[in-house]
């Protein structure tokens, strides 16, 4: 038995004997739909973080949160209307809502990449301070290494680059250390090594 998804009436063949329009999808099958159109995002952010591994950023947190939140814009338009019972009605839109998410952090992923890649400027050594070490262990128990030094540019006080474990143990609070700093293929800073003196 369907229900004719133009007009409401129950009826047993393919099309709605009334007003010939088609049965309304179930909230499982529009999910189902709705799946293979959140994989574009998921690479995008997924080639975000991977950029951002092999080209870090100076200022990445802006990229980060861009990215984030384009990945969760759709997911929270899907939650509403889910919730809203308003699916059927409502999934052309979620269809694009998705697609605009992933073309905007695939965009995101490839600029930084790009940033990166595309970087013909040669290395500037840059001497700085350490001020602070952090470490912080995951989820599954992996450490993150965190050094925080003084900064360098106008206008910031401090700057935070995520190390290695091996340079995190060489470095010692109040000492100098040296950032290998590119100017970046689109005009945004990033960095190759960070290294105790």
């Amino acid at each position: 038995m369907g229900t004719c998804s133009a007009c409401g009436t129950e009826y047993a063949v393919q099309l709605c004997p009334k007003c010939g329009g088609s049965a309304a999808q179930t909230r499982q099958q529009i999910n189902k739909a709705l799946v293979k159109y959140s994989y574009p995002m998921l690479g995008g952010l997924l080639g975000i973080v991977i950029a951002n591994g092999f080209f870090p950023l100076l200022d990445r947190d802006a990229f980060l949160t861009a990215g984030l939140c384009a990945f969760f814009a759709p997911v929270v338009l899907h939650v509403v209307s889910s919730f809203r019972k308003r699916l059927t009605l409502d999934v052309g839109h979620l269809q694009r809502a998705y697609l605009y998410a992933g073309a905007v952090t695939v965009f995101l992923a490839l600029f930084i990449a790009g940033n990166g890649a595309l970087d013909q400027s040669p290395v500037t050594p840059v001497r700085t301070t350490t001020l602070r070490k952090q470490v912080t262990v995951g989820r599954y128990g992996r450490p993150s290494y965190t050094l925080r030094v003084r900064s360098w540019r106008a206008g910031r006080a401090t700057e935070d680059f995520n190390v290695s474990g091996r340079t995190y143990r060489t470095t010692s609070t109040e000492k100098a250390v040296v950032v290998e700093m590119h100017r970046g293929c689109l005009g945004l800073p990033w960095y190759s090594g960070v290294f105790s003196e």
